[in-house]
């Protein structure tokens, strides 16, 4: 009976993907081709993605360790470095000092970085970690405000980077380093 009731799902769903890819002689992925990856400038860093289309980031509005309010509609004009990650993250923690660094080197020309923690434990491991990395751009504990528009994700650390204009412009999954982002953020601050 359970066997049939497989055989009967699986062969709805074959027939619903014949149907659907059938219906058009070329997917839209045949037409576009798949994304392709940006040269990557260093074989440290994970690979970035430049987004397929324009189109806008979505806004939220959070509240960062420091109780400020950080929305990122205010940033328009500014090129924002959107961060997902957590304590537990080996990868995370191994990009996190090349991202304060870019940070500190770029936000007077109209650079930033929202960190977003995923961690569970919230601030009890939060604010050691961002101690211990002397971490000054600001960091949000995600209550599912970001991850409810940018998740899910394949992995962590995500990074978005988000144009002047406030579109998307970047992604990646895994830890970058300053090599492979520096002359991206540079090239976005001079548009």
């Amino acid at each position: 009976m359970m066997k049939n009731r497989f055989y009967l799902y699986g062969l709805i769903i074959v027939f619903s993907a014949f149907l659907f890819l059938g219906c058009n002689s070329e997917s839209e992925s045949q037409k576009k081709g798949p994304t392709q990856p940006l040269e990557q400038l260093d074989p440290s860093s994970a690979i970035l993605y430049p987004a397929q289309r324009e189109a806008k980031a979505k806004d939220f509005e959070v509240t960062t360790l420091n109780g400020e309010t950080f929305t990122l509609s205010d940033y328009e004009g500014q090129v924002v470095l959107l961060n997902i990650w957590a304590t537990w993250c080996a990868p995370c923690r191994e990009e996190t000092p090349d991202l304060q660094e870019l940070y500190e080197k770029y936000k007077d020309n109209g650079f930033m970085i929202l960190g977003v923690s995923i961690d569970e434990q919230g601030e009890s491991v939060v604010r050691p970690f961002i101690e211990k990395y002397e971490v000054s751009y600001p960091i949000v504990i995600d209550d599912g405000t970001i991850m409810d528009k940018y998740g899910p994700t394949m992995g962590i650390p995500t990074t978005y980077i988000i144009n002047k204009k406030g579109n998307l412009q970047y992604f990646a999954v895994g830890a970058l380093t300053n090599k492979e982002l520096e002359p991206r953020i540079k090239n976005l601050l001079s548009e």
